[in-house]
């Protein structure tokens, strides 16, 4: 067995027998706005998994927080989240003033993913806005919070408009006027690209799939190519193979013609990093097959894209044109990932240190990181 696979599994080893074993899955939060006039009402949704990792709800510690431990500690839960979104509103007159914010109720609602709780929110701005800025610092203060990210839907006038929460981008300033159809393409474009990026699941498959580009398998062992031409050849095959398939189920997902558990997707697409970074060390498919396995498993990573296209675009109608946006900014997203990571890799593939040092171990290390998130996704309570 390679030294690499024995290193892969001794450590999955040791985190499995440390339970989470101190990883965090990525995860999502959902707060919904409505502004009628001066007043503001919605929802927020948080996953309680992740407000558990923060605030410790789970006081027996048996991997799940019930009702009871909830009931006890709701009132921490409130406070926690109120404390971590703040809106101000502009009026006609500019000058921001802050709307009071209150909850107006708590309950547990579950998704294929897990149990989340929704905090239902009402409040009262000073004056009518024309702009709502809207402060979302929620997981900031945890030191993980690039496995986070925050999504705001705001109706105004039979109006929905998407901002999106992460690191370095707390704050969403928007304006209450319909946003023009380039606007909202932009938007979505955008929502697309920061989408691939922030998921780290998407990025390591396709930097999995990109690793042996530089290399061919002859004769036991892994050799450089001899052009550049050939390594690109191989990229087109493999990124072409996986954007056709994502596309394809992004879109039949997106306009609810196939629907799949998103905890089972989740889980496969964990389990898609760990068989794509141990062909690496192992290979079992071949580089010239390595588009079949990008396209087979690019079809489960489209349902992933969907899940948050479908929480944000409610209106239908508008359903077409966010669809071609967020696909024409994974798509971008994606090949900026390549620009930056093919060039580099293929300049040091003569070398010993990126066959030995990048390529075998940083393969063996993905998937351990995909195996501990195929556990967590596929068993967690």
């Amino acid at each position: 067995m390679p030294t690499a696979v024995r290193a892969a599994l001794t450590l999955f080893a040791c985190c499995a027998l440390s339970g989470r074993a101190g990883a965090h899955a990525t995860s999502d939060h959902f707060l919904n706005l409505q502004v009628d006039g001066s007043s503001v009402s919605g929802h927020w949704d948080v996953m309680l998994n992740d407000l558990d990792y923060v605030l410790h709800l789970d006081a027996d510690q048996d991997g799940r927080v019930s009702n009871d431990e909830l009931a006890q500690s709701g009132q921490q839960a409130r406070d926690y989240l109120l404390s971590h979104l703040t809106v101000t509103a502009d009026g006609a007159s500019g000058g921001g003033q802050p709307c009071s914010l209150t909850d107006s109720g708590m309950q547990v609602g579950r998704q294929d993913n897990g149990r989340f709780l929704r905090l239902s929110l009402t409040g009262e701005c000073p004056v009518a806005p024309q702009t709502l800025q809207v402060s979302n610092t929620l997981f900031t203060d945890t030191g993980d919070q690039d496995t986070h990210r925050g999504y705001l839907n705001l109706e105004y006038a039979g109006q929905t408009q998407t901002s999106v929460f992460g690191p370095g981008s707390t704050a969403a300033n928007v304006s209450l006027q319909a946003p023009g159809k380039l606007e909202s393409l932009v938007k979505f474009i955008w929502l697309g690209m920061t989408h691939i990026w922030g998921g780290l699941d998407h990025v390591l498959f396709l930097i999995t799939l990109l690793l042996p580009s530089v290399l061919r398998y002859r004769e036991g062992r892994w050799q450089p190519v001899g052009s550049f031409r050939e390594a690109l050849i191989s990229v087109v095959k493999v990124v072409t193979a996986f954007t056709v398939a994502h596309s394809v189920t992004l879109s039949l997902a997106a306009l609810d013609v196939i629907h799949l558990p998103s905890r089972l997707v989740e889980a496969v697409i964990a389990l898609s990093v760990v068989l794509a970074a141990l062909n690496n060390v192992y290979p079992l498919v071949r580089e010239r097959f390595l588009w079949a396995v990008a396209f087979a498993f690019g079809l489960v990573h489209g349902f992933g894209f969907s899940s948050v296209l479908g929480e944000l675009v409610s209106d239908r109608r508008a359903l077409v044109e966010s669809l071609l946006g967020f696909n024409i900014g994974v798509e971008v997203g994606q090949l900026a990932l390549v620009a930056v990571t093919v060039p580099l890799i293929f300049w040091l593939r003569h070398t010993v240190f990126y066959r030995r040092v990048v390529f075998a171990p940083l393969s063996a290390l993905i998937a351990v990181i995909g195996a501990v998130w195929f556990m967590e996704r596929a068993f967690a309570a």
